[in-house]
């Protein structure tokens, strides 16, 4: 009677659920104190490689041979480099004053460029000196770059040794107007990213999302709502992209994502109680979505939203506005993620940190390992039928109890309220949720 009792229990109570957006038990170490630091890349070889963006030029690029364990410092002057990208056998890192440094050998040795005679004409010397690309892409064997002052986008066919200029006039808006572009408007608008979907080329400004026409070199404008669409990444056939910039609100989409080159859209489901749209950063492979947002750690989902998880253990946060992800990467083991954090106050926090890929909560494997565990609460006991090590957590992520090589849990010592457990058995990790 007792064992069909706890089997009753088992279905109608508990089960083994995955839940949305609960704190997961994969953690954050930082490998790298660097101030400012702006980005972090996986070269070919597995290099892991950083850089920052200090308006005093003190930090450059540095390299990692084994994982983040010891760093060693670039010789190539530093511009403050924001962004990489992997362009046939050269990594290409963007910098302010319109330099790029490229490298050949994964990341250790570099060569400058400069691509700022394309743009002097449109926005004067002093306007190439400050000038940050925070757009790059490698598209068809093309190496392209969104200036952010107004200059326009330029391509380079041998990895930017020479370059062409895109149509100017295509870009061009009146600020007069209603946010659409108009021929012989007065300015372009700032570039925040440049990226791919269904042999497409999209550009994405404050305001505007444009696409390539590839036999003219002009460009189509596609939406007049952007709003800051500054961060994307691709997966399949879907381009997924967020807004940089605060908006707390749920009533616009988290995520919004294209399948075809930009024409239609359509939205990712947000994780619960989350009305916070400011994403700095995102990053994805294979079925595994991660999303950092400007406070508040690194969500992780691997069926689309359906059901996500904080990964924000060992992560700092809640640092104000200038405190945010700002690049993912990731290799065989480890995801890693840049965190910046404002160079002028003195802080440990700007660095890169990585999580190991092993850790985090894969849903799908939970689903198809759910029957493999009897978890169940009867007379103030949590059991698991077979050894187990069980951690239990409030939802907001705080561990409460943890117990090694055990069948069952006491929880009289628990506070009335909703709880999630998770139990390795046989090396296999499942969690669940219950109420006491």
């Amino acid at each position: 009677m007792m064992k069909n009792y706890k089997s009753f229990l088992r279905i109608s109570v508990l089960l083994v659920a995955l839940v949305s957006a609960f704190s997961a038990r994969a953690a954050w170490e930082q490998v790298q104190k660097l101030p400012a630091a702006q980005n972090v890349f996986v070269a070919p070889n597995g290099n892991l490689i950083s850089s920052d963006f200090d308006f005093d030029h003190k930090g450059g690029i540095w390299y990692s041979q084994d994982k983040g364990a010891t760093w060693t410092k670039c010789d190539v002057e530093d511009f403050a480099y924001t962004l990489m990208v992997q362009a046939g056998d050269y990594i290409i890192a963007s910098g302010e004053g319109c330099n790029l440094a490229r490298s050949k050998d994964n990341g250790v040795t570099w060569e400058v460029l400069n691509y700022g005679y394309m743009l002097v004409e449109y926005i004067g010397e002093e306007g190439v000196e400050y000038n940050v690309a925070y757009a790059m892409t490698y598209y068809k064997n093309k190496l392209f770059v969104a200036d952010f002052g107004g200059g326009g986008v330029i391509y380079s066919e041998d990895f930017g040794e020479t370059w062409t200029l895109t149509d100017r006039e295509s870009l061009l808006y009146d600020t007069g107007e209603s946010k659409s572009t108009a021929k012989g408007g007065l300015i372009i608008d700032s570039n925040y990213n440049l990226a791919e979907n269904n042999g497409r080329l999209l550009l994405f400004s404050v305001y505007f999302v444009y696409r390539l026409n590839e036999e003219d070199y002009t460009w189509e404008l596609l939406r007049t709502d952007s709003n800051f669409m500054g961060v994307s990444t691709n997966m399949g056939d879907k381009l997924i992209c967020g807004r940089a910039i605060p908006n707390y609100t749920d009533q616009v989409a988290f995520l919004e994502y294209t399948t075809d080159g930009g024409t239609t859209w359509g939205a990712v489901p947000r994780p619960a109680g989350v009305i916070d749209n400011n994403v700095r950063v995102m990053y994805s492979e294979g079925d595994s979505l991660f999303v950092g947002l400007q406070n508040g750690g690194i969500y992780f989902t691997d069926n689309f939203g359906e059901s996500w998880s904080l990964i924000v253990d060992g992560y700092p946060g809640g640092g104000g506005v200038y405190e945010a992800p700002l690049m993912m990467a990731a290799d065989e083991d480890y995801l890693y993620v840049a965190v910046y954090k404002e160079p002028w106050v003195p802080s440990d926090v700007a660095g890169v940190y990585r999580c190991a890929k092993n850790d985090l909560p894969y849903a799908a494997v939970d689903k198809v390992m759910a029957d493999a565990v009897v978890g169940y609460v009867y007379n103030n006991t949590l059991y698991i039928n077979g050894v187990a090590d069980v951690t239990i957590y409030t939802v907001n992520g705080v561990k409460v109890c943890a117990q090694e090589g055990c069948e069952s849990v006491d929880l009289s010592n628990l506070a009335a309220g909703v709880y999630v457990y998770e139990a390795v058995v046989g090396g296999n990790r499942l969690t669940g949720k219950f109420t006491k």
